[in-house]
């Protein structure tokens, strides 16, 4: 990874995140009809932090910010974030499902919020009054989601869940929710499983970082990757949210337009069969 390499990933994420921003900013103030698409706005938000953050975190350099900390760990741990917003932004709003399906992923992402909620209440015994409301919501979602007419389609293990209170946020695996997404799955695992070396603190992540040097070009190397890898979902999620919301669609520029298209193959694709 040379510096000018280095310097060319970041103004292709810099490019990606301005005309994310711009398409954000066009779509505030627009009425918002749907449950779904409030949910696909707040994620789309969501998203676009993490990869502010991730710019932020990644190094500059810039001489006139010397000395800068090169923290890889913290920018690992916010692209991975990056990717499963996307992952929620797909199945919430841009997968193209009917309507009993749209309604069942909805009731089980609520549903899953109040278990989670009522569970980490229980756990630390929490006297609050408002724990009874909680308790009669997860019983009305609970019979809301399974009289939909989807339920019945859903694996059987996750009605067991549901019946366990232990209801997931999704009810496709991740091989099935890439399949969806148009997500080369082989990629997606290999980059969820690298950053995550360095999330969890992992002996591989431990014995890249005992010989990391900031400056070098092996550390240069490693603090590229989680830029190249959040790239292909940071495209995704611009792409996407376009197809939920099309006022919200920009004209990229012609440069833009070359970057988007290059991380869509490499999403599409994996990097061994990307053109």
């Amino acid at each position: 990874m040379t510096p000018d390499r280095y310097q060319k990933l970041l103004r292709e994420f810099d490019a990606l995140i301005s005309h994310a921003r711009a398409i954000s900013d066009r779509l505030v103030g627009r009425p918002i009809k749907q449950k779904s698409l409030s949910y696909s706005d707040a994620i789309y938000t969501k998203l676009i932090c993490h990869g502010i953050s991730l710019r932020k975190l990644s190094p500059s350099l810039d001489p006139r910010q010397i000395p800068e900390l090169w923290d890889v760990a913290s920018a690992c741990a916010v692209a991975r974030a990056l990717i499963e917003a996307y992952d929620a932004l797909a199945y919430i709003g841009v997968h193209q499902v009917e309507s009993p399906e749209r309604e069942f992923r909805i009731l089980l992402w609520e549903l899953h919020d109040q278990q989670r909620r009522l569970a980490m209440l229980e756990k630390i015994g929490s006297a609050d009054p408002r724990v009874a409301d909680i308790q009669k919501r997860v019983g009305d979602l609970t019979a809301e989601l399974t009289a939909n007419s989807f339920y019945s389609c859903a694996p059987k293990e996750v009605r067991g869940k549901v019946s366990r209170g232990e209801a997931p946020a999704m009810h496709l695996s991740q091989r099935d929710l890439n399949a969806a997404s148009g997500i080369n799955h082989d990629y997606y695992v290999a980059t969820t499983m690298w950053l995550s070396q360095y999330v969890h603190t992992f002996p591989l992540s431990l014995h890249q970082l005992m010989h990391f040097r900031a400056g070098e070009s092996d550390a240069l190397h490693v603090s590229s990757m989680p830029l190249q890898y959040s790239m292909p979902f940071l495209a995704k999620a611009i792409e996407g949210i376009v197809e939920v919301w099309p006022e919200g669609e920009i004209e990229p520029s012609e440069e833009v337009e070359s970057i988007l298209r290059s991380w869509l193959e490499i999403a599409k694709n994996g990097v061994r069969n990307a053109g």
